[in-house]
């Protein structure tokens, strides 16, 4: 009577009915855990983009003080140009350049050497006055020196009305010694004097250019090395009027 109450296909069904229990489990968890990855994945990417939002709204902001920070450099850029070009025509204006910063020069080492600015004012307001001038005069004289003072020292120029004399600086020989002639290497002072005793000077090395205004006219006057001891002097006499 155990052997009637055996129903195979009940057995059956209930497999079959837990085997689809089992896949609907299976598949229930698979849903769910999709539908919660998905979630997670659209959580990140919305927290994702607000990040790249927020990004984007500080490279454009970035980018406006950019813009602006090269506007001000360039309009700083223009000013100093403007300011540079403007310096330089001043500089063109102000700062003598050539022959007359040459002259500038000189003058400001005459100034030094003690000489009146009014008698450096004559002299270069004579300098257009010059019209014609006569034979050159070419004379020597021994240059003084601190152990020679001897004859032959000094010449006359304009019927000697001007007297030119110097000093120079004794020349050595390999062993140091002083010699009776002057060193032509070193700087030679050259003294003018006039008959009513005003006097005036150069000092450098040779040659030498110097102007001595008597009268009414202006004696110009180049000296240049010559034999041992000697200088030569040479006079231009032009006429100032």
């Amino acid at each position: 009577m155990s052997l009637g109450l055996y129903d195979p296909d009940r057995r059956y069904r209930r497999r079959i009915w837990a085997r689809i229990a089992r896949t609907g489990l299976f598949l229930a968890t698979i849903g769910a855990t999709s539908a919660l990855a998905y979630q997670i994945g659209v959580e990140q990417m919305r927290g994702r983009h607000q990040s790249l939002e927020q990004e984007v709204e500080t490279l454009r902001a970035e980018k406006v003080d950019l813009q602006q920070t090269a506007i001000r450099l360039e309009a700083a850029t223009r000013t100093a140009e403007v300011q540079y070009q403007e310096l330089l025509a001043r500089f063109e204006r102000e700062v003598p350049s050539g022959a007359v910063r040459e002259l500038a020069q000189l003058v400001a080492q005459q100034l030094e050497k003690g000489v009146e600015a009014d008698r450096l004012a004559f002299f270069i307001n004579a300098a257009d006055q010059v019209r014609d001038c006569g034979a050159p005069e070419t004379k020597r004289f021994i240059v003084p020196t601190p152990i020679y003072q001897g004859a032959n020292t000094s010449v006359g120029f304009a019927d000697g009305r001007i007297t030119v004399t110097g000093m120079g600086t004794n020349a050595r020989d390999e062993a140091g010694k002083p010699q009776g002639w002057y060193d032509p290497a070193q700087p030679v002072k050259i003294t003018f004097t006039t008959i009513g005793g005003e006097q005036s000077e150069t000092t450098g090395q040779l040659p030498l250019h110097h102007s001595v205004v008597l009268g009414e006219h202006e004696y110009r006057f180049t000296i240049v090395e010559g034999e041992r001891s000697f200088v030569v002097v040479t006079a231009d006499r032009c006429a100032l009027t």
